[in-house]
Parts: structure tokens; sequence; C-alpha cells
């Protein structure tokens, strides 16, 4: 990215996001969740109503939900885009007074705003990163050239790996904020922004802003 990184993000919006974490259950069937019954023994004997014998009735027990992976909390540090060669390390980074997203002090280096969820946690984890100039690219100068299924692994202060892949890629206009950007609730997912569109020689700035997104795998 050249210059001044112009994507807007209003910082209104960003301090009012909070938390969100539901699970969803199981419709229930007859006043009993179909993902929580199973059948032990022994089972049950009762009287037949219509005979003089006796019938086994099954008793339901409890079964106990799948171990889930816990939500990560640790901030990213690297990020890694096999496919076109990035491994680089990840800056904090927040908006200026003015709602302007601030820039990495290395342009090489990706930067994670800190308004937004800690990747792999519930909502959009939104990660920048610099272009580069016409026939100079920086870290995001091939983002581009990724395609629907690509990996991205980004790494977390806790050594854990969180694993997303590559979904859509579309351009929006300069200080557009695209739909559900930076959002802390619903799936994890991750959105990579940089530059792109027409560059102008004199003032150093592209006229439009590189929008991917990418769907949670999980940890490796």
């Amino acid at each position: 990215m050249a210059g001044t990184f112009a994507f807007v993000v209003t910082l209104s919006v960003t301090l009012a996001f909070t938390w969100s974490d539901g699970t969803p259950i199981s419709e229930p069937v007859g006043g009993i969740s179909t993902a929580a019954v199973g059948f032990a023994s022994p089972d049950v004997t009762e009287a037949n109503p219509s005979s003089s014998g006796t019938y086994l009735v099954p008793r339901p027990r409890i079964v106990p939900p799948a171990p889930q992976a816990p939500i990560p909390t640790a901030r990213p540090v690297q990020l890694l885009i096999p496919s076109i060669g990035v491994h680089r390390a990840v800056e904090i980074v927040g908006v200026t007074r003015s709602g302007v997203m601030q820039q990495p002090a290395n342009y090489w280096n990706a930067g994670w705003f800190k308004g937004s969820p800690v990747p792999g946690a519930p909502g959009d984890s939104v990660i920048e990163g610099h272009a580069g100039y016409p026939g100079q690219p920086l870290i995001f100068g091939r983002l581009v050239k990724l395609h629907a299924g690509d990996a991205i692994i980004v790494v977390l202060g806790d050594r854990t790996r969180q694993l997303f892949r590559v979904e859509s890629m579309r351009s929006v206009p300069v200080g557009t904020l695209p739909a559900g950007m930076a959002e802390p609730y619903g799936a994890p997912r991750l959105t990579l922004i940089t530059c792109t569109g027409h560059f102008d020689q004199g003032s150093y700035s592209y006229s439009q802003r590189l929008v991917l997104e990418a769907r949670y795998v999980g940890p490796v």
C-alpha cells in the first residue's frame, strides 16, 4: 500500500462493538433434544396395558456434547500465505483521531486491527497490508493472485495456528466500509485489506481497496 492508508474505519462503530457468543442447539423433538438422547441399559420393564405380559422400555440418557476447541484470545503475531510466499510479522494497529486505520510501522509487516476479534474467535478479524508501488510490491502486492480455497494461516501469541481458506475477493472505493467488517459476532472469519485500482503518481495513492474474505477452518 502506498502513502497514507486512506481506508476509513469509523471509530464510533468500532467502539460500539461488543462480544457475543452463541452455541446453536438441535431442534427439540417431543421435548427432548435429538442431539442429547441415547439409550442405556438396563431397560425399564413396564406393564403392557393391552396384554397380560410386559415389555421393555428403553431408558433415555443424556449424552455429553463433543468437546470444542477453546476460543482463541492471544493476539496474532505472524501471517503465513504459502501460495504467494508471505511469511511476515503482524503488528497491532488502531485508528487515528480522524478515524483512519493506522499503518504498520514496518511496511513489510501486516497490521491487525485491534478493534476486531482475534483470528479464530467469533466475528470478523481484520488484517491490513501494503500493496506497494507499481513494479515494487510489498507484503500484499500479490494478494490479488490468490484463488478460492488457498490457505491463510495466522499464528497467535500462544503459538497456536489458525487456518483460514480464501472464499471471495472484491474491490471497493476508497472510504467505503465493507458490510460486516470487524463485527464481533457470527462465525469466525478473516478479512484482508490492501490497495488496488488506479495508482496516482502525484499523490502516491490508489483509487480502490482490495477486500479478501476467508472462512475459518480451525486450529492446525
